[in-house]
C-alpha cells in the first residue's frame, strides 16, 4: 500500500472511496461539465449566502438534522479553503477523466452525502430568484466591500427536532 504523506493524499484516497459509487461520480461530472442546470456559482451563493440569510436547515434521509450555513463554516474550518472548495482552484489533478482539484472532489462529497445537493435541485427557483434580486440590488449602488449577508450564528433561531433518547 502506498504511504500517505500529507493532508491532500489522505483526502483524495477518502474521496476515490466516496467516487468508486458510479452515481456520485455522474452528479458532479454533470455539474462540471455543464450538463446540469445548477452552476457552481448558485452552488456556491447557496451554501456562503442563502442558507446564512435563511438559516436553511432541514432532515436528511438518515434522520441526520442539517443545519446548511454551520455545517459549511465547520467543514471550511476543518479543511481550509485550498481543501474544500466548489470551483476548480489550486493544484489541478486529473481525476476519472476529469480536470479538478482534491477541494472541489472534498466540497462535493459534502454536499452530495448531506443531501445539500438534492436541497439545491429542489430549491433552485428560489436561490436563484435571491442571488439575482440581491446582486441586483448591490449593483444600484456604489458601496464599499460588506458582508451580503447577516449571520445566522448573530441571532437565535429556534429549531424544532424530535429527539429520541434509549436507554440500554
Amino acid at each position: 500500500m502506498e504511504e500517505i504523506k500529507s493532508q491532500e493524499q489522505y483526502v483524495l484516497h477518502r474521496l476515490e472511496k466516496f467516487y468508486s459509487n458510479p452515481t456520485n461520480l455522474e452528479k458532479i461530472r454533470c455539474i462540471l461539465n455543464g450538463e446540469s442546470k445548477l452552476s457552481l456559482r448558485l452552488i456556491d451563493w447557496f451554501v456562503t449566502n442563502y442558507a446564512k440569510k435563511f438559516n436553511t436547515s432541514f432532515i436528511n434521509s438518515q434522520n441526520k438534522y442539517n443545519i446548511v450555513y454551520l455545517s459549511y463554516k465547520s467543514h471550511l474550518k476543518a479543511y481550509s479553503k485550498k481543501m474544500f472548495d466548489p470551483f476548480c482552484r489550486y493544484k489541478r489533478i486529473k481525476f476519472q477523466n476529469m480536470d479538478t482539484t482534491v477541494g472541489q472532489l472534498n466540497f462535493f462529497e459534502w454536499i452530495i452525502s448531506d443531501e445539500i445537493l438534492d436541497y439545491i435541485y429542489t430549491n433552485t427557483e428560489q436561490i436563484q430568484k435571491d442571488m439575482e434580486q440581491r446582486l441586483q440590488s448591490l449593483n444600484t449602488t456604489n458601496k464599499k466591500r460588506h458582508e451580503l449577508s447577516d449571520s445566522a450564528t448573530n441571532s437565535i433561531s429556534k429549531h424544532n427536532v424530535q429527539v429520541k433518547v434509549s436507554f440500554t
